[in-house]
């Protein structure tokens, strides 16, 4: 439990120093590895669907690979009369156990914008607007409450990254911590590649408590010519 508690600023620390040296692929793995301490989960190795309560059991586990449900997302879209025998011989409180976890469980939508998109300048601030709406259903709150983590001993705030990189050389272009309720409106910006031309970027919203509900974009933006280049190639 000393361990578990010194985890997250841990891993945090580990996302900034890896931010601060434009890495992205060691910052994307402590991302994960943040997701898998809380859930007690190793992804690549366990079925997603083991982070839900009572479904991770070696009894469990078989009867949900037989059913194809591999992740929370396949047992909130699953027919009723399948949930049903699913969860048949399940006492009720590990249903509502269940229950509370899928509903609980981040469902967010995203919608993304560049700032001035034909305006891109090697070496300029370029400016994404981000929209995150989240399937919320409980009316009472704006908030989530704790993270649900059976297996976690402390209490925990859901969190989430907002990241954006170059695949091509493997260069973090910047990491913005967020917290989403209800609905974010956000901006991340960071310096266009100094290379002209078509630049395919990636976005990604990582969450630091549960697997299986990151995401992915590609941002496509067209870097044009720096003010200081073009006036350098006419006094040539």
């Amino acid at each position: 439990m000393w361990v578990l508690a010194r985890v997250a600023p841990l891993l945090q620390a580990m996302v900034d120093v890896a931010a601060s040296m434009g890495w992205m692929q060691p910052a994307l793995a402590a991302m994960e590895l943040a997701q898998m301490t809380v859930q007690a989960v190793w992804e690549g190795r366990d079925p997603l669907v083991k982070q839900v309560p009572h479904l991770g059991t070696n009894t469990m586990l078989p009867i949900c690979q037989n059913m194809n449900v591999e992740t929370v997302f396949d047992v909130i879209d699953m027919e009723d009369t399948a949930r049903s025998s699913l969860l048949k011989d399940m006492p009720p409180r590990h249903i509502a156990d269940i229950a509370a976890y899928v509903n609980r469980y981040p469902n967010i939508e995203v919608e993304h914008e560049i700032t001035d998109a034909d305006q891109i300048t090697a070496g300029e601030l370029v400016y994404i607007r981000v929209s995150l709406d989240r399937d919320w259903d409980d009316d009472s709150d704006n908030v989530p409450g704790p993270v649900i983590a059976p297996f976690f001993p402390y209490s925990r705030t859901e969190g989430w990254w907002l990241v954006v990189g170059d695949p091509r050389t493997q260069t973090l272009l910047v990491v913005k911590r967020v917290s989403v309720g209800r609905h974010l409106d956000t901006r991340v910006e960071f310096m266009a590649p100094e290379r002209e031309g078509p630049c395919k970027l990636k976005m990604f919203l990582m969450c630091d408590a549960y697997l299986g509900c990151d995401q992915e974009f590609d941002v496509e933006i067209n870097v044009l010519q720096g003010d200081d280049e073009a006036s350098e190639m006419d006094e040539d």
